[in-house]
């Protein structure tokens, strides 16, 4: 396939959209896909200006957040510069990751492929904390354009479906463009299957709390999951914070923090490996989620993950096969209990392992989601291309 791959962030670039981008581009690549990158995209100083100066305005007189990124303004700048590259070469689709901003403007007879893990519907009523005090502005912008994506899109992929639903109730998109296909975990390396049960190993129950949010991952009910374990079961559990930092006033001798880990250097990508294999529960009770991608990452390690019913995670975590998912109003009383029984019931605590990462292999996995992806194209790219869907399908087996 040649594909226009759109995005105003830079796609090869591991912190954008959690690194979801960077992975799609990196598995159509290595499925020997020819991938052009419409990104990063370099905004002139007088837009940038503007759109800094929109934010300011509705800040100071309205006391509401613009969200610059949904404007009306730059998705027009965005596809101005866009259709100029995308004159100068051929191309079979566009694979759109989040890219809502950057198909509303966009003028393209090539069919495409748009791919997110939420609609701004669902997104403006989550608990998103940029979406708390967002303007109307952004409101109306942020709509709009999601209703543009969606209606110039061939195919609409989402990794749930409680994102796929609110395309067709909120925007009434046809049932027919619309597929499911979970997000792979975002890890450059699958890790060998025989260290999954290196945690048995570790006689110290350890918890993993691996977020960049404190707050929304639902922190505060994973500290005192700690101590609910400590005090009503009894158990010296551990609780390792990854990926921020929590409030000052909380601490606990048995809590290890660790703001930030570089995977590109071998010390830290080390030391996460060891975290991985050796934990013994993702618990991430988070309040709001379109996808829970540290769970597949959990899931690739054999580590189960103890979660919330909320968003698209459902999706992911299947009860009792790689985890469980709690009710929103489940409090860390609820979720101690559950660590508790799991852990001390080894024989079924060894085949959760088990499980976990056999759900990683056949359905978390970029691969996986590669399959689904050619079946997509399949289905609406060469559907709308008869003339060479011959030779283009026996190009994708």
């Amino acid at each position: 396939m040649r594909i226009a791959y759109l995005a105003i962030n830079d796609p090869l670039d591991k912190r954008s959209w959690s690194g979801t981008t960077y992975y799609i581009a990196k598995t159509l690549q290595r499925n020997g896909n020819d991938v052009d990158f419409f990104g990063p995209l370099v905004l002139p100083k007088w837009l940038d200006k503007t759109l800094r100066a929109l934010a300011k305005l509705n800040r100071i007189l309205f006391r509401k957040e613009y969200i610059t990124k949904y404007s009306l303004l730059l998705s027009w700048y965005s596809a101005k510069q866009f259709n100029k590259k995308l004159k100068a070469k051929s191309y079979d689709c566009i694979c759109a990751p989040a890219a809502a901003p950057e198909l509303g403007f966009l003028k393209t007879k090539l069919p495409v492929i748009y791919i997110t893990d939420a609609t701004f519907q669902l997104m403006r009523n989550y608990a998103y904390n940029e979406f708390i005090k967002v303007s109307w502005l952004t409101k109306f912008e942020g709509n709009l354009l999601e209703k543009h994506a969606l209606r110039k899109s061939a195919a609409v992929m989402y990794p749930s479906m409680w994102a796929a639903e609110s395309a067709v109730n909120d925007y009434h998109v046809s049932n027919e463009k619309i597929f499911v296909a979970p997000f792979g975990a975002n890890i450059d390396r699958v890790p060998d299957e025989s260290i999954i049960f290196n945690k048995l190993n570790n006689h110290q129950l350890t918890v993993l709390f691996l977020a960049v949010d404190w707050e929304r991952k639902g922190g505060n009910i994973a500290f005192d999951v700690l101590k609910f374990l400590h005090f009503t079961h009894g158990m010296q559990a551990k609780l390792i914070v990854c990926g921020c930092v929590p409030p000052a006033h909380i601490s606990h001798p048995n809590m290890e923090v660790i703001p930030f880990l570089d995977k590109n250097k071998k010390e830290d990508y080390e030391r996460f490996v060891n975290i991985m294999s050796t934990s013994h529960f993702l618990l991430v009770p988070t309040r709001a989620d379109c996808s829970l991608l540290v769970g597949s990452e959990a899931n690739a390690y054999g580590m189960p993950a103890i979660t919330t019913e909320t968003g698209g995670v459902p999706e992911i975590i299947k009860d009792g096969v790689n985890g469980y998912c709690l009710p929103y109003t489940a409090d860390a009383n609820i979720y101690a209990a559950l660590i508790a029984e799991l852990f001390l019931n080894q024989g079924k605590f060894k085949e959760l392992i088990t499980t976990s990462r056999q759900r990683f292999d056949e359905y978390l996995t970029w691969q996986k989601w590669f399959e689904n992806f050619s079946e997509v194209y399949k289905k609406t790219v060469l559907k709308q291309q008869p003339q060479t869907a011959e030779l283009e399908m026996s190009s994708l087996n």
